[in-house]
């Protein structure tokens, strides 16, 4: 006998890899055993494979379904969010003097608004220095504002350069921000002067510096006591803006005004006494007609899909995955009835979606025309809010009512994966068996072929010796 690494489907079943060939018989007993194995394995090979592909085609199917699904009814429950509907636009008349913000819900109105003052913030400047490098005196310098006061000591050798930089890092200085100009000094040269500068605008939030000099007067002009605020020309007054709403007057620190009104936000840009502009607070229909179009596109999505999956072509007879499944069918049909249903809003006009503009045509195709929605959005926004997020019995409830069942976590979809699963693991094992037995049918059949070869052997042996005798 001789041994070969056998390619066939019996020698990839064998567990030692070996094959034989029959001297006493010619045979070709590998082959022989090949063709036995694969006659007896390959149709109940080729059945499991058939049944795997056909769950595995299902389980794609389902799961593409299912997304589609999701994808609308999270499109559908985005509409359920509160500031979808309360998202209010500013108008303001003469954008040149301010302009203007509000939050969800804020109380729509007409005002009319007069900018008499800016606030803006304080601003003082020292004499001129000879350079930046120039030395002031000694001492100690106190700096408060609205947010408190803090010091900075002075050695004798600061620069006003240094001394810039000490204000600047200073522990507890959330007031002051100080700077260094390089400026005319009217001769033709130049000199440096240090500026201080409120951080925050408004009255309250003045500058106050005061010197603690070494040389023992605090108020005159020479040395540390220079730049005491007796001794800074002030640039800029600490001012607070002022405005009038309806002819009531408002007072701001800062130029953001959001006391006047809940949840509206006025920033003032220029001052005009006496010159009054229109600002209108509205409703702003655009997040709510953007969450629509986004229903639009997910349900259309979802019509493709199921279309696809649920179709049949008779020139080809290639049927969808899904032709016939009830779950498919089941939940396309509940979803398409919910669209057409009359919803009690209160409203004679406002009663289903095709009433604020969505609606789908005969070939299942949505659509939504933003001017029937703005009709009805004008006419009665209440009655549409009502018709999409009625507690109970709005659409968004309806929708969410007939898909949790099939996509919830333990729902129809979730069942049908587990129990898809189940047979592929079920296949699995049955191909596992199936290899085995094959493996132990190989090395039977093996085992008799070598045995009937070996006595045609001693069979040819005796024939062999008996013809010498003759």
């Amino acid at each position: 006998m001789s041994s070969t690494s056998s390619t066939s489907m019996a020698g990839s079943l064998s567990p030692s890899g070996i094959s034989f060939s029959g001297l006493g018989s010619g045979l070709d007993i590998n082959s022989i055993v090949t063709q036995l194995v694969n006659a007896q394995g390959q149709p109940q090979q080729q059945l499991l494979n058939n049944q795997q592909d056909a769950l595995n085609t299902t389980l794609s199917a389902l799961g593409q379904l299912k997304s589609g699904l999701s994808g609308v009814q999270s499109a559908v429950d985005a509409l359920s969010n509160i500031d979808t509907y309360r998202t209010r636009t500013v108008t303001i008349g003469n954008t040149a003097l301010l302009n203007a913000t509000a939050s969800p819900g804020t109380a729509q109105g007409v005002y009319q608004v007069e900018v008499d003052q800016l606030a803006t913030a304080q601003k003082q400047v020292s004499a001129g220095y000879a350079s930046a490098t120039s030395t002031v005196g000694s001492g100690a310098l106190t700096f408060t504002t609205g947010s408190g006061s803090f010091t900075v000591n002075v050695a004798a050798t600061d620069s006003l350069s240094t001394i810039q930089s000490n204000i600047n890092a200073a522990s507890g200085n959330t007031g002051v921000q100080a700077s260094i100009i390089n400026v005319d000094n009217g001769s033709g040269g130049t000199v440096s002067k240090l500026v201080f500068t409120a951080t925050q605008t408004g009255s309250a939030n003045a500058i106050t510096v005061t010197a603690a000099d070494s040389d023992g007067n605090n108020t005159d002009a020479i040395g540390l006591s220079a730049l005491a605020s007796n001794n800074l020309t002030q640039v800029a007054a600490a001012q607070d803006a002022i405005i009038k709403v309806d002819g009531q007057q408002v007072t701001s620190s800062s130029n953001t005004v959001s006391s006047v009104v809940t949840g509206l936000t006025m920033n003032l840009t220029q001052a005009q006494p006496g010159v009054t502009t229109t600002m209108t607070v509205g409703t702003d229909n655009s997040p709510l007609t953007t969450a629509l179009q986004n229903l639009v596109t997910q349900y259309n999505a979802y019509q493709k899909t199921y279309s696809s999956l649920t179709s049949y072509d008779p020139s080809t007879n290639v049927a969808g995955p899904l032709l016939g499944d009830a779950t498919a069918s089941s939940t396309n049909s509940a979803l398409r009835s919910i669209f057409g249903n009359n919803i009690n809003t209160g409203s004679t006009t406002v009663q289903n979606l095709a009433d604020i503009g969505l609606q789908i045509d005969q070939n299942g195709v949505m659509s939504l025309d933003t001017t029937k929605l703005n009709s009805a959005l004008q006419a009665d926004p209440s009655a549409v809010r009502s018709l999409l997020t009625g507690s109970g019995t709005g659409f968004v409830s309806q929708v969410d009512k007939q898909l949790n069942p099939f996509l919830q976590f333990g729902g129809t979809f979730d069942s049908r994966t587990q129990s898809i699963n189940s047979q592929l693991s079920s296949i699995a094992q049955q191909q596992s068996d199936l290899t085995l037995n094959l493996q132990q049918y190989q090395k039977t059949l093996l085992n008799q072929f070598t045995a009937m070869d070996s006595y045609v052997a001693q069979m040819n042996q005796s024939l062999s010796f008996l013809s010498k005798l003759n």
